[in-house]
């Protein structure tokens, strides 16, 4: 997006995985400042994520917001200008003072700075808020730091989201991002196991970075065609019928036809439990039935929205 303020901008730097309440706390307040002042309001992010780049990553899903995902959110936010950085090992390497003055101040020609409460920038996390308001009156730009958002007695932070999603916890990974955490794909073929045991599944292929929840049975909501279903949600390997690879299927109730090839996306809202190996694939479509029988109850406990 680039609606871009010939004045200049009030602007944000990070990476913004997951757009959680606490980065859209900051970036309700860079939208406030810039409407109050006449600027643009502006984001400036990174594509791929600097701790893969850096190699402080071990699991190659990690992502919650896959980089259209986040376009979306920050679009939803009301920012005007989004300046998507190739983050690379040298740029890594930039002093605070570099990375201000080519990207802040040449690219956005940033007028106030709003940053979280725990935002460092530059080699070595340099870029403190003391060092940030030196720079600004050095290049002619205020620093406005924004106090921590606190769910469940601790400060929202996208390691936090991704722990909650990796334990299956997707209540407190809805809570910390202020909506349910989904998965978006275009439909894939499967191997027909479920419609043989009378749950028909849609197949997703998410984003080979976009993390999945803990291996599972999960209530949830499928939107597809313009319209919402209720959902059983499946990740894991399916281990009864021995496929080994980690996919995720849903079983959309009420679903008449066929979903091949069609654009769909699943919010988890509740676990109904692990996953597990049944003796066999009566035992297993029993365990399914009493699955899409507990949907009901759990979505309407959920606090997770239809959407």
């Amino acid at each position: 997006m680039d609606r871009g303020n010939p004045k200049g901008s009030v602007a944000t730097v990070g990476v913004f995985d997951g757009v959680h309440v606490g980065h859209a706390r900051v970036l309700e307040i860079v939208s406030e400042r810039a409407r109050t002042l006449g600027l643009s309001a502006a984001v400036l992010t990174f594509d791929p994520h600097p701790d893969q780049v850096l190699g402080k990553l071990k699991e190659e899903r990690f992502l919650l917001t896959t980089p259209q995902e986040k376009h979306a959110l920050l679009l939803n936010l009301g920012v005007d200008v989004e300046l998507v950085l190739e983050f690379t090992p040298a740029m890594g390497l930039l002093d605070a003072a570099s990375f201000v003055k080519k990207y802040l101040q040449r690219s956005l020609h940033v007028k106030e700075l709003v940053i979280g409460h725990d935002f460092r920038m530059g080699r070595d996390r340099e870029g403190d808020r003391d060092q940030l308001r030196s720079l600004g009156q050095e290049c002619g730009f205020s620093v406005l730091e924004v106090d921590a958002v606190v769910v469940d007695g601790h400060p929202v932070s996208s390691t936090r989201a991704r722990h909650a999603v990796c334990s299956g916890d997707v209540g407190l990974a809805a809570r910390l991002l202020g909506r349910g955490y989904s998965l978006e794909s275009v439909v894939v073929p499967g191997e027909g196991i479920g419609t043989k045991l009378g749950f028909p599944t849609a197949n997703l292929s998410p984003d080979e970075r976009k993390l999945l929840p803990a291996d599972g049975v999960y209530a949830g909501y499928a939107e597809t065609g313009g319209r919402s279903y209720r959902a059983a949600i499946n990740v894991g390997t399916s281990p009864t019928v021995g496929r080994g690879e980690r996919r995720v299927e849903a079983h959309l109730v009420g679903l008449k036809g066929v979903l091949l090839g069609e654009q769909i996306r699943l919010t988890f809202a509740a676990r109904i439990r692990p996953e597990r190996k049944f003796s066999g694939l009566e035992d297993l479509r029993k365990a399914i039935k009493k699955d899409v029988a507990a949907l009901r109850h759990l979505l309407e406990t959920s606090s997770v929205s239809r959407f």
